[in-house]
């Protein structure tokens, strides 16, 4: 069972079409480097046994020039021709044909028929090819012919070992070592590619336990380096977590919307109900109308902040981008609140001493300075201090907003920008936690952070700081 499923494992596998293919290309380049090494060197051979023949019948030629047929024979039978038996020697005459004749005695008279006469002035003074018998495959003939200077023509001829047959061993050797080096190039290739295909094939098992399991916590083991497959785990990891950062708050979220909205729907129905209890009364029938029309609106503005939130967090947060100066927006939004702060005997103070303009949305950049300010008043005990302050720093405009409220642990201050997220401190107040998670979807929006920190003599400081242009 094993091997069958490593085998079919195999056969389907990326890594072993690789080594195929890469086999392939090397067999092929292979093939093609010994194609022109084994060309180049029996083209070698034939022109060194050419220029050898060439070479003997020029020889030949003076030597007939000088003393004509007698200088020749007594050359090839004489002490300085001690391999003269070794050659075919042929002169002829253009209307006698051929009038002496020495052929070796390991030649046949086949052969010596076979030898072509060239014509006078066309090939004569040039070798003529390689002869190749069909009956004696063992052995190539090279003929140089030479025309004399009485009108004669001179042909010289040698035997030697066929080329082919010089070369086999060499063809053998090829083939034996190729078919090494081929299988030994596909399994290493095989082996090599099944380890560079691993990072992916983790990939793929990760993915599939994800589906089997919903397990999201399950990671891919990330290879070392900085390579493609390595950049692409820690992305795709990267990827898994913050998913899995998204299911998260997704789940808590989804608790959180339903424990928060028990309880004004529990209001809505008991209103409901006291109110058909007292149907013969206009007037409470008309205040329980009215307490609906408060809860539907707390609902409603729950249902449209979290869609703003959820868009904001997609990117797809609609600005009506235009450029405006903050201190506008947080002069507005200290008016708005002075009212609460005289209630609350809270000192409120604005600082804006620059022109602080920014390219954004004036409403949203609103929302976000109302509910900052917002949080403090609510957390801040009586005779408090709330400060709003804007400043430029080159490409940014920081908005802060400091109380000196109970403040926020450390522990918590990444927790409450959480959507829905109730710290223990504010579990006792009327609200749905949305407002801290609005303003950093806002503030991300317009490419800004927001951060919370202590605040010097105690409470929180809050800083929202944006970049003063949208573009790139």
């Amino acid at each position: 069972m094993f091997s069958v499923r490593m085998l079919e494992k195999l056969r389907q596998s990326l890594a072993l079409w690789l080594a195929v293919q890469y086999a392939l290309v090397f067999a092929m380049s292979a093939t093609i480097l010994f194609g022109v090494l084994y060309w180049v060197l029996a083209r070698a051979l034939e022109e060194r046994d050419q220029a050898v023949v060439e070479q003997r019948a020029a020889l030949l030629a003076r030597a007939y020039a000088d003393s004509q047929l007698g200088a020749v024979v007594e050359r090839l039978n004489g002490g300085a021709a001690q391999d003269g038996d070794a050659w075919f020697v042929r002169v002829i005459d253009p209307r006698d044909g051929p009038i002496w004749v020495k052929a070796p005695p390991d030649w046949v008279q086949t052969v010596v028929q076979r030898i072509p006469i060239p014509e006078w002035g066309v090939t004569a003074e040039r070798a003529i090819p390689t002869v190749r018998l069909p009956q004696d495959a063992l052995r190539d003939y090279a003929i140089a012919s030479r025309p004399l200077f009485d009108g004669r023509l001179l042909q010289v001829g040698r035997s030697a070992d066929s080329r082919a047959v010089l070369l086999a061993p060499l063809r053998r050797a090829f083939g034996a070592v190729g078919a090494v080096a081929l299988f030994l190039s596909l399994a290493v290739g095989t082996l090599l590619g099944w380890r560079a295909t691993r990072p992916l094939r983790e990939v793929s098992d990760t993915a599939l336990r994800i589906l089997e399991t919903g397990d999201f916590a399950a990671r891919v083991r990330a290879p070392h380096g900085s390579g493609e497959l390595a950049v692409l785990v820690r992305q795709l990891n990267t990827l898994l977590s913050k998913n899995a950062t998204h299911l998260r708050v997704l789940r808590e979220t989804l608790d959180n919307l339903a424990h928060d909205l028990r309880t004004p729907l529990a209001r809505l129905r008991g209103t409901a109900e006291l109110a058909l209890q007292n149907a013969q009364d206009p007037a409470e029938a008309r205040g329980a109308l009215a307490d609906c029309v408060n809860e539907c609106d707390r609902v409603l503005h729950l249902l449209e902040a979290l869609l703003d939130i959820s868009a904001a967090e997609a990117g797809a947060l609609k600005l009506n981008r235009d450029l405006l100066d903050v201190r506008t927006l947080t002069e507005r939004a200290a008016d708005l609140y002075r009212e609460v702060a005289e209630e609350k005997e809270i000192i409120l103070t604005l600082d804006q001493p620059a022109p602080a303009e920014i390219d954004g949305d004036p409403i949203r950049l609103s929302q976000a300075v109302n509910n900052l300010l917002d949080n403090a008043l609510k957390y801040t005990p009586a005779g408090g201090r709330v400060a709003l302050a804007t400043r430029v720093e080159t490409d940014d405009v920081v908005i802060s907003v400091t109380d000196n409220g109970p403040g926020v642990p450390s522990s918590e201050r990444e927790a409450i920008f959480r959507r829905l997220y109730r710290g223990d401190a504010s579990r006792s107040r009327r609200g749905f936690g949305l407002g801290l998670s609005l303003v950093k979807a806002i503030a991300e929006a317009h490419r800004g952070t927001v951060t919370a920190d202590d605040a010097p003599g105690g409470g929180t400081r809050f800083i929202m700081r944006l970049r003063r242009s949208l573009n790139p």
